[in-house]
């Protein structure tokens, strides 16, 4: 079903898809059910998207959540799970499991940034990118993919990926079998994720490569989402999916070889696509943070006006 979709944004004009880069972590991205932000319910009506800011608690009752940090990092909150920011700082993420489950996807981990996460007496730092699961319930730290230090007063230790520990405890490794661990927090989360990477596409399809100097978040307003979009080349996401940046969308969504164009197609097999090739002139504007100081600004090369960019003006490829 997943492949149907990708097919079929690829057939659709390309759509507006400004490019933003989070000052700071905590922006809210997406709620279902009852989720509350310092006490107050979250609505998100698609132009305004709450920024967390340090101190604040988010909560969800029945319902779930998911939080952009620093560019690449996900976190997703299951039913009645609580978390609180305390530094939002892109160098310096930090935040609080207080109560319930919580899934982190690491896609990429930006060289200056850095990202821990405190439950009970334990801080658990992000090494590498992977999957990293969160249960305050239980105490439970688990590394599906990559590798963390978890560290208290008396112990550090390194979990790798297949591994998990008990917080309060020795901080002692032990293997968990993976397939039985996935829980319906993981099974919501990598439904996430394959929206997400259609968004990504689509993002990566108007957004002008030579503009781009980081990874960042970017607004695909035909999912009415911000999505991860790497700055070159292309990232997997440990669910599987690949998150493509405007050099290598291209590459894979490439338009058929013409006998006469001497075009030889390096990846032919994999489309078919007749779309249009990237215009630098194409701009949109994207929602915005409710936070004073503005979680998000437009990069380098986008303009704050609206401009209405039509499939005509671009250049066919």
């Amino acid at each position: 079903m997943f492949r149907n979709a990708v097919v079929l944004l690829a057939l659709i004009p390309a759509a507006w898809a400004q490019a933003v880069i989070s000052a700071h972590s905590g922006m809210v991205n997406f709620v279902e059910g009852d989720v509350q932000l310092a006490g107050k319910p979250v609505k998100l009506d698609g132009a305004i998207f709450p920024d967390m800011k340090p101190g604040q608690i988010l909560s969800t009752q029945s319902g779930r959540a998911e939080i952009l940090l620093t560019p690449g990092v996900f976190l997703r909150l299951d039913n009645n799970t609580s978390f609180q920011m305390i530094s939002n700082q892109l160098t310096d993420t930090k935040l609080e499991i207080l109560s319930g489950a919580a899934l982190i996807e690491a896609d990429e981990i930006l060289k200056d940034n850095r990202i821990a996460v405190k439950m009970a007496a334990a801080e658990t730092v992000l090494l590498k990118t992977g999957l990293y699961h969160f249960n305050a319930g239980a105490g439970q730290v688990r590394t599906f993919e990559g590798k963390a230090q978890v560290s208290d007063a008396s112990h550090s230790t390194e979990l790798a990926g297949g591994r998990t520990l008990l917080v309060g405890s020795s901080l002692t490794p032990d293997k968990f079998n993976k397939g039985k661990s996935k829980d319906e927090l993981y099974a919501w989360s990598e439904q996430r994720n394959y929206r997400l990477a259609l968004a990504n596409i689509s993002a990566a399809r108007r957004t002008n490569s030579k503009g781009l100097s980081n990874s960042l978040w970017a607004w695909d307003p035909w999912l009415s989402m911000y999505t991860y979009l790497p700055r070159s080349g292309r990232i997997y996401s440990p669910f599987g999916v690949s998150w493509y940046s405007p050099a290598t969308v291209w590459v894979v969504f490439q338009p058929a070889p013409r006998p006469d164009s001497g075009y030889q197609a390096s990846n032919a097999g994999n489309s078919s696509w007749q779309g249009v090739a990237p215009s630098s002139s194409a701009v949109s504007v994207a929602p915005s943070s409710n936070a004073s100081t503005g979680s998000v600004g437009a990069s380098s090369g986008t303009s704050s006006s609206a401009v209405a960019a039509s499939a005509g003006a671009s250049r066919g490829r």
